[in-house]
């Protein structure tokens, strides 16, 4: 299944709406990353914004990766256009 910008708005903005949990957007990105349709990407805005949403629950061996409101609010501007 094709991943459009559409889908990776649609659980962005739940998530900033508070309908779906940290955790449940972590574990969507997760499943793209991971996969092998991720590397093969040519829209690099919908590519940043799935590492983006991978990284609202991941942690790093040393180090968590926690975007900010912010970030995630520039991102959906972007997907939305604006």
């Amino acid at each position: 299944m094709a991943i459009t910008r559409e889908m990776a708005l649609e659980k962005l903005k739940n998530y900033l709406d508070g309908k779906i949990s940290k955790e449940f957007v972590h574990q969507w990105a997760l499943n793209i990353v991971v996969s092998n349709e991720f590397d093969h990407f040519k829209d690099e805005l919908l590519k940043e914004t799935i590492q983006v949403l991978f990284e609202l629950h991941h942690y790093g061996e040393e180090e968590q990766f926690d975007p900010t409101v912010k970030e995630l609010e520039y991102y959906k501007n972007c997907l939305e256009g604006k």
